[in-house]
């Protein structure tokens, strides 16, 4: 790869850009849009000592319910963590295509490759193939580099952020993050407060339930944890504060 081409390269998770035109990209939006309405809410919290992600587990299309038990959040690295909305085929292939090079990345260097490295080279990609991929997606983590969160657009923006959240919840998600949250919260009260701000999301939001994963991210590994719906994290966060 020459110094300045941000292309993924080229393997088997990779695809043939010549086959991908302009008409054929505006036809995959519109069957996207048209056809397989997808809806979720997925949040991200950067904590005083490292990051927080959280999702629900519906995916739907349409109205219909496909699944209860949808992986939305998921591992690049255990030091980076991802959460997808939108298209669940094409989120797939990017979390398989960034478990892979990242993976790659370590053999060569022997060191992990940063958090913002991973979510840069994810914005390359998704910028090259201009609105292909329709997903949202939250990229968080700590590595090398430290704690780091960032928002990516389908067609490879990519904003570095202290809270964020995507999907058809977000409106819900975001009100009870910018009510609640502070800049020296806690890995584990931002686990309560993400969960909280998922909850608040299913509560209002028929895309959005199932339960919510949680995992927050420090210097030394991860925790993961499962809150269901009848549990509500802001009552454990105002116990513990």
């Amino acid at each position: 790869m020459k110094q300045g081409d941000f292309r993924p390269l080229r393997n088997q998770f990779d695809i043939n850009i010549q086959a991908i035109d302009d008409a054929e990209i505006e036809k995959r939006k519109i069957e996207i849009q048209e056809k397989i309405k997808t809806g979720t809410t997925t949040v991200g919290l950067l904590c005083k000592d490292g990051v927080v992600l959280a999702a629900d587990k519906r995916a739907t299309m349409g109205l219909f319910v496909a699944s209860k038990t949808a992986e939305k959040l998921n591992m690049i690295q255990p030091h980076a963590w991802i959460t997808i909305a939108g298209g669940v085929a094409d989120a797939q292939y990017l979390i398989e295509v960034l478990r892979a090079e990242s993976s790659i990345f370590n053999l060569k260097s022997e060191k992990p490759m940063g958090v913002k490295a991973i979510a840069t080279y994810l914005s390359r990609i998704m910028n090259y193939y201009k609105g292909y991929f329709q997903v949202g997606l939250i990229m968080g983590g700590y590595g090398p580099d430290g704690p780091g969160l960032f928002n990516l657009g389908a067609y490879g923006s990519i904003m570095p952020e202290k809270i964020t959240v995507t999907g058809s919840g977000s409106p819900y998600a975001i009100g009870v993050l910018e009510a609640r949250y502070k800049e020296d919260i806690t890995v584990e009260e931002g686990m309560k407060l993400a969960a909280a701000a998922v909850r608040s999301s299913i509560i209002r939001d028929v895309f959005s339930g199932n339960g919510i994963d949680v995992v927050g991210i420090k210097k030394d590994g991860y925790e993961q944890k499962f809150y269901d719906i009848s549990v509500d994290p802001l009552t454990l966060l105002n116990a513990s504060t």
